[in-house]
């Protein structure tokens, strides 16, 4: 017994360690993207300014296509980045006993200038949103003096772009926000189901079945790959149906972190 907890321990260390490996991996990407997004903008600009290279309609819309992946690229990153903080603390609790580590007692966002959090999120999105707004202009004014409209529209042309992209930005965090949400209770949803504590009735893999498809909007899961999945990790759930394992089946069906629907469902975070 001894043997095996000493095992359990060092394999928790080892994946914690990689996991802080990742987490540092994926902070140096989000610092240099942050350093050379800006710097590369600005720089581009003045430099081609003279050739009138930037002023090219193709030129300013590669851009603009190129600061929105970017943009896309570093959100898929935030969402790792997340899990990784979530669990290395995970580790830190339950595997390795450190109730006051680094990543368990990570602080949450405590100052605010009024209305205006300081944290990660806002700042580097509206860094984006302001690159792609340059870019938007930029290509909007390439694209009036290529087509020689008239200067009476010139200006409110070139100020619509940029106000267009900060909308945009305002938009999809407002669809974030509600997706997390939806995301949420549709999750809390099927709690009750999969944590029963008791044996299975019949006929309960096809009502898990029905319950998930139910919510494939918010949790983007066809009817086929739920039966497929629910069925291949059955026989191991039906051995118990506590939270930890009602976690694990509806994460290996929806692809989503079974520590995270665990805290989801106890209300611990």
């Amino acid at each position: 017994m001894m043997s095996d907890q000493i095992q359990e321990y060092q394999s928790a260390l080892e994946e914690y360690k990689q996991v802080v490996t990742q987490f540092r991996t994926l902070t140096d990407i989000r610092f240099k993207l942050l350093a050379y997004l800006p710097l590369g903008t600005i720089a581009t600009i003045f430099i081609s300014r003279d050739d009138n290279i930037v002023d090219k309609p193709a030129v300013a819309a590669f851009a603009l296509v190129a600061t929105l992946c970017i943009a896309t690229y570093n959100k898929r990153n935030d969402q790792h980045y997340d899990e990784l903080v979530a669990r290395a603390a995970q580790l830190e609790r339950e595997q390795l006993g450190l109730l006051d580590g680094s990543f368990t007692q990570r602080p949450t966002r405590w100052l605010w200038y009024g209305r205006l959090p300081v944290e990660h999120r806002w700042p580097i999105g509206l860094l984006y949103a302001a690159a792609t707004a340059l870019w938007a202009y930029l290509l909007v004014s390439g694209m009036v003096t290529s087509l020689s409209v008239q200067s009476r529209y010139t200006f409110a042309l070139e100020l619509a772009a940029p106000a267009l992209v900060i909308a945009c930005w305002q938009w999809l965090r407002a669809m974030e926000r509600t997706a997390r949400s939806d995301l949420r209770a549709a999750v809390c949803s099927l709690k009750d189901l999969l944590v029963t504590n008791a044996p299975p009735r019949e006929g309960e893999l096809e009502r898990v079945v029905s319950a998930i498809v139910a919510k494939k909007k918010q949790l983007r899961i066809d009817k086929k790959k739920a039966e497929r999945r629910v069925h291949y990790h059955w026989e191991k759930y039906a051995t118990r149906h506590d939270v930890r394992a009602g976690s694990l089946l509806l994460s290996a069906v929806i692809d989503l972190p079974a520590r995270w629907i665990e805290d989801v469902w106890t209300g611990r975070r």
